[in-house]
């Protein structure tokens, strides 16, 4: 399976979309205004228009570099990762835990859940499709397995992701969710037949 990135951003494009991060972790999606977007990135708000269009589309951008980054900091892991178990480590640590550590500083958690609207909504749906394809990389020397059990590499990893998704919005603390992620792993190395 291939994963498909999005363009390369501008510099002023880059620095938009992380003002546009920053603003929406601080107040929520709904709270923030492109006005103090525009304040934080230190750009005029006509750039901002000309370069978005409008917050449906920089709440799209910030979605789609968070899901960017958090994945290719899990590929960047997974030369040194021997064992299944490890590669799994890899993946919450790079998404799950850093998503959980994100949203407990959020003004407005619920609405960075929730995608805001559907724009957002839409867009979280295809980063969940991204994360599943690096999870299909990572199930598929345990196709045999996993049919054992009767799954296969494509179900386990929906299950996987929509549950570590739910995880991190979920989780009590952060010593749940490594319970959680923990209770997790076990469950999918028995799955897989291994004894990673």
């Amino acid at each position: 399976m291939i994963e498909i990135q999005s363009k390369p951003l501008n510099e002023t494009e880059e620095k938009i979309v992380e003002a546009a991060i920053r603003c929406f972790v601080r107040f929520g999606a709904r709270k923030t205004a492109m006005a103090d977007i525009a304040a934080e990135a230190g750009v005029s708000r006509q750039t901002l228009y000309d370069l978005f269009g409008g917050k449906d589309d920089l709440i799209r951008a910030s979605i789609r570099v968070i899901t960017d980054r958090n994945l290719a900091a899990v590929r960047g892991r997974l030369d040194a990762c021997k064992t299944l178990s490890e590669k799994l480590d890899a993946y919450f640590a790079e998404t799950v835990i850093k998503s959980f550590e994100l949203l407990q500083n959020a003004g407005d958690a619920e609405d960075l859940v929730s995608g805001h609207n559907e724009a957002g909504r839409d867009e979280i749906t295809r980063s969940r499709q991204r994360h599943e394809i690096l999870i299909c990389e990572l199930l598929a020397p345990y196709e045999a397995a996993l049919a054992a059990n009767g799954l296969t590499v494509k179900k386990q990893a929906h299950l996987f992701v929509t549950t570590v998704m739910a995880l991190k919005y979920g989780a009590s603390s952060r010593d749940d969710l490594d319970q959680l992620l923990s209770a997790l792993l076990s469950n999918v190395l028995a799955v897989a037949s291994t004894q990673q």
